[in-house]
């Protein structure tokens, strides 16, 4: 949960423009992976993210200092992209059923800064390729657990945030993430023993 971000974002609040840069700032590129993460498509998850970031400029405008230092950002701005993301999935034919090829994601570009502190690119890309392989395994669950486990262990929303996005309610949210789990581990167990 990103407690910081949404501190920082609360000296901002008698400024719109200044609250909004801040904003953008801080979730464009959270926001824009994972929705990439869903479509496979970088220009349309950026396409998304930026309507994401036009209608939440122009609710921040109705808003008043004190809803907006009081705003949890974070998880306001995932329950707008996840609906514009299901809105544009269920519209589009060719994103219906898609599912991503985890080697055309970039997930991470490696750069120069990362050498200089000290990171070592095997463990990152390490770590990226057992992210991949969990994704994948969450992509084989049934549809309505994809999202609740992805928003709670991938974007790291609390479960009361993933209830607020998803419109669920708490207990089934609960529920949700402990079958989810339960059922990536009966998964892993068949890979397991397939190849034991």
């Amino acid at each position: 949960m990103d407690v910081s971000g949404e501190k920082s974002l609360a000296q901002f609040a008698n400024e719109i423009d200044a609250y909004y840069e801040h904003l953008v700032a801080l979730y464009w590129q959270p926001l824009k992976a994972f929705v990439t993460a869903r479509l496979g498509n970088p220009q349309d998850a950026e396409d998304i993210v930026q309507e994401v970031f036009i209608r939440a400029y122009v609710a921040l405008e109705r808003y008043s200092v004190r809803q907006r230092q009081e705003l949890k950002a974070r998880a306001w701005l995932y329950k707008i992209t996840w609906n514009l993301y299901y809105n544009f999935v269920s519209r589009s034919p060719e994103q219906q059923g898609l599912s991503v090829a985890l080697e055309e994601r970039q997930e991470h570009i490696w750069s120069e800064s990362d050498e200089e502190n000290g990171v070592n690119p095997e463990e990152v890309f390490e770590q990226l390729e057992r992210r991949q392989e969990l994704e994948a395994l969450v992509a084989s669950l049934p549809q309505h657990y994809q999202a609740v486990v992805s928003l709670y262990y991938f974007e790291e929303l609390s479960l009361q945030e993933v209830a607020e996005v998803l419109n669920q309610p708490l207990g089934t949210v609960k529920v949700y993430v402990r079958r989810g789990i339960q059922q990536l581990r009966k998964i892993l167990q068949m890979q397991v023993n397939m190849v034991g």
